[in-house]
Order: C-alpha cells, then sequence, then structure tokens
C-alpha cells in the first residue's frame, strides 16, 4: 500500500488482505467511495475500526445485491449510516461497534485454555438447564483445578439463574468463579468460559449503543439497529441488552417438566412499549482480521411486523455467512 492509504497503511496488517482490496475498489462509487476515503484518513485505531466495521456490514448488503447510500440525513439533524434498497424494500441501517475487551492468546496460550477446559466437561454432566460461565486463572495447576471443578459442581447442583460463587484453595486464594447465567433448552449444563479477571456484565453497553443508534432513526421508515463485536459470547450479552436480564419468575407457571418458570427482567432496550419505533436488531460477529461474520437478527414479535421486510433482513443477517 501506498502513502496515500493512510489508515490501510496504519492499520492494515490487522485486516484481510481479500477484504481490504474489495473496499478499495469502492473508490470510484459515488455512495461507497466516501467508506474508502474515510478509512484513509483514520489516524486512530478505535475511529478506523468503526469505519471498517460499516465497511464489513455494506459488504454483507452488497453481496445480498442491496443498493445503499452513505450517511443519509434525517429531519432532526442526525444521520442514518445507510439507506439500503433490497429486494424492492427500503430500510435504514444503523451501525455501532463495540470493543469488548476480551483478551487473546497465543498458540501455547490457546493450547492451555483447550487442556484446562476440557476438564469442565464434568461440569456438563451435572443434570441442570442452565448455561454456566467458568472463569479462572491461568496459574493452576492440575490438582488446582480440579478442586475449583469440585467447588463449582457443589455450587452448580444448588444454584439459581443469576448466582455467582468464588471457588478459592485451603489457604483462600482465590482459583476462579462460577456464575448461571440463563436457563436453556437442554437438560444438563452447558459450560462458557469468562475472564481470568472477573465476570464483565457486557449487556448494559450494548444497551446504550442501541439507545444511541435510536436517536438517529429515520422518521416513519424501517429502520435496523446493527451491533458490531469481536468475540462469539457477545451474542448472549447483546441478547440480554436487547430482551432483559434472565431472572426466575415465581410470578408464573413453570412450563411443563419444569420446576420453576423463566423470563426476562425489566432491563432490556425492549422492554414493554419502550422504544416502540425499533421492530429489528440486529448482531454482527466483527472482527477486523476475518473475511466473512457470523449475524444474528431478533425480530420484535409483540408488535406488528413487516412481513415482506423480515424476510428481507433474514436474508441478510441469519442466511449463513
Amino acid at each position: 500500500m501506498s502513502e496515500l492509504d493512510g489508515g490501510f497503511e496504519r492499520f492494515g496488517e490487522e485486516l484481510n488482505p481479500a477484504v481490504v482490496d474489495e473496499v478499495l475498489g469502492w473508490e470510484r462509487d459515488k455512495e461507497l467511495g466516501r467508506i474508502v476515503r474515510r478509512l484513509r484518513s483514520h489516524a486512530n485505531r478505535k475511529a478506523f475500526l468503526d469505519t471498517y466495521a460499516e465497511a464489513m456490514v455494506a459488504r454483507r448488503l452488497k453481496a445480498r445485491g442491496c443498493k445503499l447510500k452513505f450517511e443519509v440525513p434525517t429531519p432532526a439533524g442526525r444521520r442514518s449510516d445507510f439507506e439500503v434498497d433490497g429486494c424492492g424494500r427500503r430500510f435504514y441501517l444503523h451501525v455501532k461497534r463495540i470493543d469488548t475487551d476480551r483478551p487473546g492468546a497465543d498458540v501455547k496460550g490457546s493450547k492451555r485454555l483447550v487442556a484446562q477446559s476440557a476438564k469442565l466437561r464434568a461440569l456438563e454432566r451435572i443434570a441442570r438447564p442452565y448455561v454456566v460461565q467458568v472463569r479462572w486463572h491461568d496459574w493452576l495447576n492440575a490438582a488446582q483445578m480440579k478442586r475449583l471443578v469440585d467447588q463449582a459442581g457443589e455450587f452448580i447442583r444448588q444454584a439459581r439463574v443469576g448466582d455467582e460463587m468464588k471457588a478459592s484453595d485451603a489457604d483462600g486464594r482465590e482459583l476462579g468463579g462460577v456464575r448461571v447465567i440463563a436457563p436453556w433448552d437442554g437438560s444438563h449444563v452447558n459450560v462458557t468460559i469468562g475472564l481470568p479477571s472477573g465476570f464483565v456484565d457486557q449487556a448494559p453497553r450494548f444497551r446504550r449503543l442501541m439507545h444511541r443508534a435510536y436517536q438517529q432513526f429515520m422518521p416513519r421508515q424501517t429502520n435496523v439497529i446493527v451491533i458490531c463485536s469481536g468475540h462469539p459470547n457477545d451474542v448472549v450479552e447483546c441478547e440480554n441488552g436487547l430482551l432483559g436480564s434472565h431472572i426466575e419468575r415465581w410470578d408464573a407457571f413453570p412450563p411443563v417438566g419444569k420446576r420453576v418458570a423463566h423470563g426476562r427482567g425489566a432491563d432490556g432496550f425492549w422492554n414493554g412499549q419502550r422504544y416502540a419505533a425499533s421492530r429489528f436488531v440486529a448482531w454482527f460477529g466483527f472482527s477486523p482480521g476475518d473475511r466473512e461474520a457470523e449475524s444474528r437478527l431478533w425480530v420484535r414479535r409483540e408488535m406488528e411486523v413487516d412481513g415482506e421486510m423480515e424476510d428481507v433482513l433474514k436474508s441478510v443477517f441469519e442466511d449463513g455467512r
């Protein structure tokens, strides 16, 4: 790349070369050429990746045959990131990126992670229908890991959604922790991995981004919020921010075969009639080095939804990568 490539030269080592070549090919496009020029101008990594995430979403839309306009003004003096014409339907897209600050691991660290997490399989034999997040310190030896698993198992067998515990050795030194984060449809525990330093609830951050996107809505049109982030577990955090925290409901009859009813708390972006103009939210698994991205679409079922629009959006955000 030449020095005229600005942000691409500064941050290009993080990016997929094939995607960069494709994006640079937009330069003469009346609308998407503006994204290229903006990417060239960025000296700040966060600003560059925010715009690059928009480019990745635009690339997905173009691949589905959609026509795009970039940064369309709204009557309120704000801007929608994209006006999209797809399959004869028009909608407005509002793209926000969040860095959830999960540390990466080198090859050696990855092998150790796999070896340690394999020991947690014993927890998945516990017959309780919960998603359980487990964290531990990377200095644990085999005996300490076994102690963590034993304490975690004892806790999980009597815990409820939202409960959390810390495991410790005989001297009281913390080994790790366990949190019951949600019910799920399986009959046994489903284990996920948390940060070594502690559990971080990212849902409020996702919710704040949804609020910011809502302020950019085009009145009386279909608006879609797209939240971009890089960790596979973020889809759960995004859903919790949108629908509300998982709670145990003692005011409702549990499903047949279940002893406890579960529901969502009142903290969700879509709770009740809150943000009533919002019908569609998508999560886009953005990572700078990837060529493609996982994605997920949520549809607000308790409100009237345009079925044809739903089909269009599913073709963008749910029909594979």
